[in-house]
């Protein structure tokens, strides 16, 4: 499965960020049960969001933990309007 290549370290800190509000809402290990993932790839994952695979986003959102938008706020740039940049 491709990798989800941020690159920026505002995208990064969009997807920490979700990702954080998301391990309190859901135990560690259920999560990772849920992505299929050990605790320190977790983790490994947090620290670095260029490991990110398109699978794991597909399943936190088919799973309701993440929004199209929170998805779409990790991978394109917002301009100072609010809108979305390419």
């Amino acid at each position: 499965m491709p990798r989800v290549k941020l690159g920026t370290v505002e995208l990064d800190d969009n997807y920490r960020y979700y990702l954080k509000h998301i391990m309190v809402d859901t135990p560690g290990k259920k999560l990772c049960k849920l992505l299929n993932l050990s605790e320190s790839c977790l983790y490994l994952h947090r620290r670095r969001p260029e490991l990110v695979t398109v699978r794991e986003l597909r399943i936190l959102r088919s799973t309701g933990r993440m929004t199209d938008e929170q998805i779409l706020a990790i991978i394109r740039k917002e301009d100072e309007r609010g809108g979305l940049l390419g």
